[in-house]
């Protein structure tokens, strides 16, 4: 069972992926996407329209630094503390996930005391991270504190997904206990984004900014 933990779609404010255009891809693939937009579960919707597996979530901008939740059944708003962000998601009966943590080029979060054990998965390996220490960090974080580890290939664009992703042994998709159980047998299967990929993602980001304050 192959899983990739972190994968945006056009609903993003810095992503142009169709939902049914992941979709198709990831039944080609065989590979389960969790789609986590930012700060919105629009994107869900559409996959439920396309009929393929996946897991809901979303990506939330909180004070710290990004946090994504897993199996979330509804939006949560974004630029809620982080601690906050953490209820919300275990309140729905989610899982925290927590990308690209040390990327000193991104909004990533360092959690801190009574909240490193309330994180239930670190981002291990982002494929769309510029340097590799950043990922290597992220892995000593995780086996320091005991919390699961998981790649994510960041997906922002078509042609990213379906090289990094998280390979499992067979499991509900739809229960996040059975997600918990089946992680320490993981392999990642991991490979770097490419490099040009980051430039058009921040563009796409300013254009779509500027087209919402003209009203488009």
């Amino acid at each position: 069972m192959k899983v990739d933990f972190h994968v945006h779609t056009g609903y993003s404010i810095d992503s142009i992926i169709r939902p049914r255009d992941l979709s198709r891809k990831a039944q080609k693939l065989g590979i389960i996407p969790a789609v986590t937009d930012h700060n919105t579960m629009r994107g869900v919707a559409g996959m439920d329209a396309a009929g393929s597996r996946f897991i809901p979530g979303e990506e939330i901008k909180t004070d710290k630094g990004d946090l994504i939740g897993l199996y979330l059944s509804e939006e949560i708003p974004g630029g809620t503390s982080f601690s906050e962000t953490l209820d919300l998601i275990h309140g729905q009966g989610g899982l925290s996930y927590l990308p690209h943590m040390y990327d000193s080029t991104r909004r990533g979060a360092v959690p801190e005391g009574d909240e490193i054990k309330r994180i239930d998965i670190v981002e291990v390996f982002n494929a769309r991270c510029l340097g590799q220490h950043y990922n290597e960090k992220a892995k000593e974080f995780a086996d320091m504190h005991g919390i699961a580890g998981a790649a994510g290939s960041d997906t922002h664009f078509l042609l990213e997904f379906g090289s990094t992703y998280t390979k499992l042994p067979d499991f509900d998709i739809s229960s996040p206990k059975a997600l918990m159980n089946a992680l320490p047998k993981a392999t990642l299967v991991t490979k770097k984004a490419p490099y040009f990929v980051r430039g058009p993602t921040k563009l796409l980001s300013i254009g779509k900014k500027i087209a919402g304050a003209f009203g488009f």
